[in-house]
């Protein structure tokens, strides 16, 4: 009598364990750029520079290519414990990429409304004109 076959997960390749290997380490590297362009020690931070945003772009390219290998490879693979893994990377990771952004996202702009249009009948107001209230 055949017993049906039971779908073993195979053991994780070495491209998968690099790639996740990878995602950590850029997630690790992404937080210690963004710590360094924006802390300082008495006195304001001059803004990020045109190569720390680059920086920044290139790390943050780079994880999100070793996130999305590590978790095609464990997909492709049907391994569910490795996919709770590296979701969990995904995860650190995106937080990572957007608390510590350069140039930083300011959420300001989201909370204040939108300065409204001037009012149709508004007149603007020229030195010298002699149209302006009030002299």
């Amino acid at each position: 009598m055949l017993r049906p076959r039971t779908e073993r997960p195979r053991p994780a390749g070495l491209l998968e364990v690099a790639a996740s290997t990878c995602a950590v380490l850029l997630t690790l590297a992404t937080a210690w750029h963004g710590f360094g362009v924006y802390f300082c020690l008495g006195g304001l931070c001059p803004g990020p520079t045109g190569g720390e945003v680059l920086a920044y772009r290139l790390l943050v390219s780079a994880l999100g290519l070793a996130v999305v290998a590590s978790l095609a490879l464990a997909v492709r693979r049907r391994a569910r414990s490795a996919l709770l893994w590296h979701g969990l990377v995904a995860l650190s990771a995106v937080a990572t990429a957007l608390v510590f952004a350069v140039p930083s996202i300011d959420l300001r702009e989201l909370r204040e409304p939108a300065p409204s249009p001037p009012d149709r009948g508004y007149v603007p107001c020229y030195s010298g004109s002699g149209d302006c209230l009030g002299g």
